[in-house]
Parts: structure tokens; C-alpha cells; sequence
């Protein structure tokens, strides 16, 4: 009987060391922005509410809006390049030709992760 107990114990001892490596599992709590006032500084939206905000002519480069709601935002004539737009709700959105889009393309920006639409991304299957 003992012999189970400590056989079951380093079994669990084991399989929480494996937990505790690589990367936080998909139920790990989300770490949302402490602060979602657009400044020029500001480079943590992550989870922030922008639906509506007029973001035109902002420099948003790199910026993090992993989970961000960006629904009928403007981006027109915005800077996006390198930006984080995973999981972000972007339905509405509004970028034109001048925008530059996720891949330092210019837009128009499709909602597909704020790329252009380029032939160039779709042979790379965006």
C-alpha cells in the first residue's frame, strides 16, 4: 500500500514539474492592460476597449492588442507596423490606402490580422 502512495505521489510531483515548464497553458489568466488611455507611450492595449475611437494618424507601431475590441475603430492613416492584433476584435475597422497596415505594406488593411492585401501575403497565405 505504501509502495502505491509514493508511486502515485512522484507521479503527481512529475506531472507538476512538467506543468511548470515552457509556455503558460491556454487556461492561464489573461493579463490585461492596467492602462488603455491612448498616448504616444502607451504601447499596452492588450484587452483594452477602443471600439469607436478615432486612432487616425497615430504612431501604433509594435503596440500590443492581443484581445483588444477595436470594432469600428479608425485607422485611417495610422502606423501598424509590427503591432499585435491576436485575438483582437477588429469588425469594422476602417484603414485606407495610406494606413500602414501589420506587415509595413499599405493598406487598405484587411481584418485578417491588419495585413495588406498584397499578392505577396496571399502566396504566404493570408
Amino acid at each position: 500500500m505504501a509502495t502505491r502512495f509514493v508511486g502515485a505521489l512522484a507521479l503527481f510531483v512529475g506531472a507538476l514539474a512538467l506543468c511548470a515548464c515552457g509556455a503558460p497553458s491556454a487556461t492561464a489568466k489573461f493579463a490585461a492592460s492596467s492602462d488603455c488611455s491612448v498616448t504616444v507611450t502607451n504601447v499596452d492595449y492588450a484587452g483594452c476597449n477602443l471600439a469607436g475611437r478615432d486612432l487616425s494618424h497615430d504612431d501604433l507601431q509594435s503596440d500590443d492588442f492581443v484581445r483588444a475590441n477595436l470594432a469600428g475603430a479608425n485607422l485611417d492613416f495610422a502606423n501598424l507596423q509590427g503591432a499585435n492584433f491576436k485575438d483582437a476584435k477588429l469588425a469594422g475597422v476602417k484603414t485606407n490606402d495610406l494606413t500602414i497596415c501589420v506587415n509595413a505594406e499599405v493598406g487598405p488593411c484587411t481584418m485578417a490580422g491588419l495585413r495588406s492585401a498584397s499578392s505577396r501575403d496571399k502566396s504566404q497565405g493570408d
